[in-house]
């Protein structure tokens, strides 16, 4: 099935302008279990050595996400093309699963995603940045906004039916953001995104930058509006 809609989800609120937030997780050198986020009673996934579990009944819980990057992350480690390539995640409607792509980076950090998308001008590519407080990198979602409604973009299952057409993600450091060239992705990365993406696509509230994230309804985001309002901007 596809789909000739445009789509276009804006950019997400700074939670920070209505509330005050804790600060994000640092996950320290040993990590974070990738379900419940715990820091103890750790261990690696025997297979890609990457990704955190605390216990059995975690990795059991991401076995099915987990298995489809498991072995290929640790291939890829080793084929890298350049050094200005940096490892993806590309979620594409004819692949049943989520896969590592590579896309390389010009001189100024910014990486080529439009290599993804080759029937798609330029500036019909469209991004949101999230930042999952669990990870040490935040995250950049491109997709086809296809505005005039010329292609027809088939639906993407693996990324929750929330976006049509190829979804390419893009890592970056948590402190130097868009300012220093992207990181490599992970096996942590998906869950992350599928998260994200369930929730764009089962919540019409507000969406903010900082993830994971509540669920407000209309009155209760109203009154955080107007608290806002009352305590006044941010120093």
């Amino acid at each position: 099935m596809t789909s000739s809609e445009s789509q276009d989800f804006g950019q997400p609120l700074v939670l920070e302008d209505y509330m005050p937030v804790a600060q994000p997780v640092a996950p320290d050198a040993h990590g974070l279990c990738a379900i419940c986020h715990k820091a103890t009673e750790l261990q690696r996934c025997a297979g890609c050595h990457n990704i955190l579990y605390c216990s059995k009944k975690c990795q059991k819980a991401d076995r099915k996400e987990h298995k489809s990057l498991c072995r290929e992350f640790t291939t890829s480690a080793k084929i890298r093309p350049t050094t200005n390539s940096r490892r993806a995640l590309l979620l594409a409607p004819e692949y049943p699963r989520a896969r590592f792509h590579w896309v390389l980076h010009d001189n100024d950090g910014r990486p080529d995603v439009q290599s993804c998308y080759p029937d798609t001008q330029p500036g019909d590519i469209k991004t949101i940045g999230f930042h999952d407080r669990y990870l040490p990198y935040w995250l950049q979602i491109s997709y086809d906004s296809n505005p005039k409604q010329r292609r027809n973009l088939g639906a993407n299952s693996v990324a929750q039916h929330a976006i049509n057409g190829n979804v390419v993600v893009v890592a970056y450091d948590a402190v130097e953001g868009l300012s220093a060239p992207p990181l490599d992705v992970d096996t942590k990365t998906l869950r992350a995104v599928l998260d994200y993406l369930w929730l764009r696509s089962s919540y019409d509230g507000p969406i903010f930058i900082e993830q994971p994230q509540e669920r407000y309804t209309v009155e209760q985001w109203e009154e955080i509006q107007e608290k806002a309002q009352i305590r006044g901007p941010a120093a």
